[in-house]
């Protein structure tokens, strides 16, 4: 067998290797989602809770519509774990041999610090969010909130706060690469506090400053954790060691 014949061999291969995991996390969505059609009306109580009021439609198919967005949403979480297995699966063997351990220990900390942003946000911040804006509400001005709206404020609040909570673990990872001294991290406080509010002001679905707040701190909080965490472990480095001598 000729080289070229042999790699087009091995291209069809790693071809058909990815159509087959390709096709079980499609699978995996598939029967997500039709569980949470069947679950939709307790996913909707979770899912309006928070709000404290029924949400409404305006269309014919608004409420089909609200209940495939949800479903297709759980489906989604559902697959989740399985496509995150296929997807290091797949690249295992082109990885170094110690870095499969570091990689599935990585993947495992960015989903648990998800799921602390989702709960946070679900738990702490979006009630408070949604009982400030409520509180605008007087004897002439009653809110209708369309379904489609709810859903599309509490899913970006949900993963902002998500995405936020991976701060801790970017900075961990940046530190193994490239050893961070703690004094940088320090004097970078300033610019977190003003990026926070940025990143704030960017992914809360309103301008309101107490909206903002709800997300800046938090943020600010996690890079003083982080700081904490990135001193700790460069103390037990050889070349933290090397340089205390």
């Amino acid at each position: 067998m000729t080289a070229k014949a042999g790699e087009r061999q091995l291209f069809s291969e790693h071809l058909r290797e990815l159509r087959s995991r390709l096709l079980s996390c499609v699978f995996f969505l598939v029967c997500g989602t039709a569980v949470g059609y069947f679950w939709y009306e307790n996913l909707l109580d979770i899912l309006v809770k928070p709000l404290g009021q029924p949400v409404f439609y305006s269309s014919p198919a608004g409420g089909f519509d609200f209940i495939l967005k949800l479903s297709l949403l759980f489906g989604f979480a559902f697959s989740i774990p399985v496509l995150v297995y296929h997807a290091f699966r797949f690249i295992e063997p082109v990885v170094p041999q110690r870095a499969p351990k570091k990689t599935f220990l990585v993947l495992v900390s960015s989903g648990a610090l998800l799921i602390m942003g989702v709960l946070f946000a679900y738990y702490v911040s979006l009630p408070a969010a949604l009982y400030f804006l409520s509180s605008f509400t007087t004897e002439g001005v009653h809110a209708l909130i369309s379904a489609n709206e709810y859903f599309s404020f509490v899913t970006r609040y949900l993963l902002g706060f998500g995405l936020l909570f991976q701060l801790p673990l970017v900075l961990l990872v940046i530190n193994s690469v490239q050893q961070v001294p703690t004094k940088t991290l320090l004097r970078l406080e300033k610019w977190v506090l003003l990026l926070s509010f940025v990143i704030a002001a960017v992914l809360t679905p309103t301008p309101d400053v107490f909206n903002q707040l709800l997300m800046a701190v938090p943020l600010i909080i996690l890079y003083q954790f982080s700081v904490v965490l990135v001193w700790l472990v460069n103390t037990k480095t050889p070349q933290a060691k090397g340089k205390k001598r």
